[in-house]
C-alpha cells in the first residue's frame, strides 16, 4: 500500500472502539495522523460519523491501598502522587503532613509494591523526623510536583522533581518569595534542591514536568488565575530544567500569575457549571504511545456564597472535586469529550469522599491500566473539618488499556469515517466491545473516497467480539 486508507467502520447494538493499530511500514506515506495506536483522543481523526459518537470511559475504583497510619501523616495524605514502574516494582511518592498550621510539617514520602495492592512504607533512614530516622520519608518538604526519570541527566541526578519552595536567605528577617525548584536525585531516595530556581514565582498545585522525546524539550505544567479569581493551566516548554528561566510574573497580582508569560492551555468554558474551578491537571505522555498525551484534571465547585455548609472565615473557594479526563495530540490542545466523572466522590465507597485526585504514572499489567489516586472526605478548603479527623487515602483504579475514550453506537446502527491514517502493512488491531448483541464491520476507503475493491464495509464478516486483541489480516498486494 503506497498512500494512506481511511478506515470505515459499521457498527449494530450497543459497542464501542476504544482504539485500532496498524502495523508495518510504507515508506513514503504521509497522512494527517501518524503514531503506533490511533487512539480516539482527538476528534479530529474522524472525518464523517453517523449515530456514533466519542464517549470518555470512567475508570472503575478499586481498594485502599494505603490509609495514614504513621505519626508523619497524622494530619493527611495530601492531594498529589506519582507512581513509576521500574522493572515489576512499583514505586511511589507521596506527600503527607503530621499538623495543620506553623507547628506542622509537611514531607514527601516512598512506598512500593510488587502487586500493586500491597504496599509497604520501608525504614529508608534517610530523613531524622522528631529524633528517628525510622521512616519512610525522604526529607523533601514541598508538596507540589511529581517524580519523573530525565534521560538526559547524569546518574547521580536521574530522578527529578520540580516543586513550589522558598529560597534560602542569610535574613530571616527579609520576606522570602516562594519559587518553583528543581530537585534531583541518584535513585529517588536522597534528594538535592538546586540553589536557584527554575521560574521565581510559586503555583501553588501539582507542577508537572516531564522530558518529551518526540518534541526535544521539557514539559511544564503550571498553575495561572484568571482576572476574576478563578484557576487555569498553563504550559511552559524548556530545553533545560538547569537554566533558570526569566520568567518574572507580577507578584503583586496574583489574579495575572502566568497570564502574560506562559501559554493558557486548559480553562473551564460556558459548558462547566457556574462555580467550577480547574485545580490541577495530572498530564502524561500515554505511557504506551507516546505520540498521545493523557490528563486526568481534578475540577471544584465552589459553594455558593449563601450554603449552609459554610463557615464563617472560609475562603471562596470551598468545595467538593472530581476528577475528569482529558486527551490530546500535542500537550497544547485538550479535549474533554462529554465531560463525564473519570474519578467521582460519593457515599456509597468505603470512604465517604467530598474530594478526588488522581496521581501520575500508568501501570499497565495484562489487558488493564492501573492509576492511584487520592480521596478524602473533607472537601477543598474545610480546614477545620481537616483538623478534627485524620483524612487522606490512596487508591487504586483500573481503566481498560487504550480505553480512556472510545467512539460508541445506541441500539442503532452507527458508522465513523476517519480522516486519512496509515495503514501499512497487513494486519489491523482492534479494541472493541460489541457486547452480547452487537457487531462492527470495517472497511478501508481510497483517497477518491470510494471502497477499496475486496475491502469494503459489505466484504467484512461481522465482528462479534469483546476484546483489546481482535486481530485482522488484508492482503495487500
Amino acid at each position: 500500500m503506497t498512500a494512506p486508507l481511511p478506515i470505515r467502520s459499521l457498527c449494530r447494538q450497543a459497542m464501542g472502539i476504544a482504539a485500532f493499530w496498524c502495523f508495518g511500514a510504507a515508506p513514503g506515506v504521509s497522512a494527517a495522523f501518524d503514531a503506533k495506536r490511533h487512539l480516539f483522543l482527538d476528534p479530529a481523526i474522524l472525518a464523517t460519523t453517523e449515530g456514533a459518537v466519542l464517549k470518555a470511559n470512567p475508570a472503575q475504583r478499586r481498594e485502599t491501598v494505603i490509609s495514614p497510619d504513621r505519626p508523619w501523616e497524622r494530619h493527611m495524605i495530601s492531594f498529589f502522587l506519582t507512581v513509576r514502574d521500574e522493572g515489576g516494582k512499583l514505586r511511589m511518592w507521596y506527600v503527607c503532613r503530621d499538623d495543620w498550621g506553623a507547628g506542622g510539617q509537611a514531607n514527601l514520602a516512598y512506598a512500593e509494591s510488587t502487586d500493586g495492592i500491597t504496599w509497604s512504607k520501608p525504614d529508608l533512614g534517610v530523613y531524622e523526623y522528631k529524633g528517628s530516622r525510622a521512616n519512610n520519608l525522604v526529607g523533601v518538604h514541598s508538596l507540589e510536583g511529581v517524580v519523573f526519570r530525565d534521560p538526559n541527566m547524569p546518574p547521580e541526578q536521574r530522578y527529578i522533581y520540580v516543586s513550589t519552595g522558598k529560597a534560602k536567605t542569610a535574613d530571616k528577617a527579609v520576606p522570602v518569595p516562594t519559587s518553583i525548584f528543581r530537585h534531583h536525585s541518584p535513585d529517588g531516595l536522597h534528594w538535592q534542591r538546586d540553589p536557584q530556581p527554575l521560574i521565581e514565582a510559586g503555583s501553588d498545585t501539582q507542577n508537572v514536568v516531564w522530558w518529551d522525546e518526540l518534541r526535544k524539550e521539557y514539559v511544564v505544567i503550571v498553575r495561572g488565575w484568571t482576572t476574576d479569581g478563578y484557576r487555569k493551566v498553563n504550559r511552559l516548554a524548556l530545553p533545560s530544567l538547569t537554566v533558570p528561566t526569566s520568567v518574572r510574573p507580577d507578584r503583586s497580582n496574583r489574579r495575572q500569575y502566568f497570564n502574560q508569560e506562559i501559554p493558557t492551555i486548559l480553562i473551564c468554558d460556558g459548558e462547566d457549571p457556574v462555580r467550577t474551578d480547574i485545580y490541577n491537571l495530572s498530564a502524561q505522555p500515554y505511557v504506551l504511545d507516546p505520540h498521545w498525551y493523557v490528563a486526568f484534571p481534578t475540577f471544584l465547585r465552589r459553594w455558593a456564597a449563601n450554603d449552609e455548609r459554610r463557615q464563617p472565615g472560609m475562603k471562596s473557594s470551598v468545595g467538593p472535586t472530581e476528577v475528569q479526563f482529558a486527551g490530546s495530540r500535542d500537550s497544547l490542545k485538550w479535549h474533554r469529550y462529554d465531560r463525564p466523572a473519570y474519578a467521582p466522590p460519593g457515599i456509597a465507597a468505603p470512604e465517604k469522599k467530598n474530594m478526588v485526585f488522581m496521581g501520575t504514572g500508568l501501570v499497565v499489567r495484562r489487558d488493564e491500566i492501573w492509576q492511584y489516586g487520592t480521596e478524602f472526605e473533607s472537601a477543598h478548603g474545610d480546614i477545620e473539618a481537616r483538623k478534627r479527623k485524620t483524612d487522606g487515602f490512596i487508591v487504586r483504579w483500573v481503566q481498560r488499556v487504550d480505553g480512556f475514550v472510545s467512539l460508541d453506537t445506541g441500539t442503532t446502527a452507527g458508522s465513523a469515517r476517519t480522516v486519512p491514517v496509515k495503514v501499512a502493512g497487513r494486519q489491523l488491531l482492534l479494541n472493541l466491545d460489541t457486547g452480547a448483541l452487537g457487531e462492527l464491520r470495517v472497511g478501508l476507503v481510497g483517497a477518491d473516497g470510494r471502497p477499496v475493491p475486496g475491502f469494503a464495509v459489505e466484504d467484512c464478516a461481522p465482528i462479534e467480539y469483546t476484546n483489546r486483541t481482535k486481530l485482522y489480516s488484508f492482503r495487500f498486494e
